[in-house]
């Protein structure tokens, strides 16, 4: 089957024009798949080519769409924070709105995977579950490796050398020291899926736990041995997909 596929233009909730792909399944009512990517990935990435390909055959309409200072999307990576991508979420949620769609679940990575969690407890009665995949479940995460005069050298000169000759601005440092991401999961019933690589040394599989402890619906964690954060070793996103199936096939089709 040829997956369909249209360029789409949305504006953020943050007002940044984002750029998109919808692909529809022959019924556009039927349940939607919104991919939130990761922190240093675009819409384009490996998983979120790979999901596409997987579910639309099966019936899912598939939303990705790079993040603000992304990919095509509008702005400059040294402005990006947590709270803008959830900002962003909530526009590709505008966006569906103009669409008679089934259940909407969240397909977050990594960065992504936290973006997902806090806009479902954001926005619960849009969100029917949640799907993760090594999901950052605690912001510390970006500050627990850096000394106090790291932190004091990144607000004095307004920037932190990040990766490939980017940087961040002290806006994300506000951002992550404000957010409480756990505290948010109280607030989160819908079912929740949580996968993350045993050999993940970017975001410890120690998050799946606390997250899984943190939200207080129907709640599944699958970890996979020998698998890093980017489920790159051999079979490892064959595995990935067959999990996230068979969990799709349980809540993901019916609100």
């Amino acid at each position: 089957m040829e997956v369909r596929s249209e360029r789409i233009e949305f504006p953020s909730r943050q007002g940044n024009l984002l750029i998109g792909d919808l692909h529809r399944s022959a019924d556009i009512s039927g349940p939607v798949l919104v991919l939130c990517h990761g922190m240093e990935s675009t819409r384009g990435g490996t998983k979120q080519q790979a999901i596409v390909e997987r579910f639309v055959p099966q019936g899912f309409n598939v939303l990705r769409f790079d993040f603000s200072y992304v990919g095509e999307s509008e702005g400059h990576f040294e402005d990006l924070t947590l709270s803008g991508e959830v900002a962003d979420t909530l526009g590709a949620l505008d966006f569906l709105n103009e669409f008679d769609t089934g259940p909407v679940t969240l397909v977050g990575s990594s960065l992504g995977g936290a973006v997902a969690l806090l806009t479902a407890a954001q926005v619960p009665a849009q969100v029917h579950a949640v799907a993760t995949i090594a999901a950052v479940g605690e912001t510390a995460l970006f500050t627990e490796r850096l000394s106090e005069d790291d932190v004091a050298q990144w607000r004095r000169t307004g920037r932190r050398d990040w990766s490939d000759g980017s940087y961040l601005k002290t806006t994300f440092l506000d951002d992550v020291e404000k957010l409480d991401i756990l505290q948010s999961l109280t607030r989160l019933s819908q079912p929740l899926l949580l996968m993350h690589g045993e050999s993940d040394d970017v975001v410890p599989p120690s998050h799946a736990t606390l997250i899984e402890s943190a939200a207080s619906g129907d709640v599944t964690v699958v970890t996979f041995p020998g698998v890093g954060h980017r489920f790159e070793e051999p079979g490892a996103l064959d595995a990935l997909l067959a999990t996230l199936d068979g969990w799709l096939a349980r809540v993901g089709r019916h609100g």
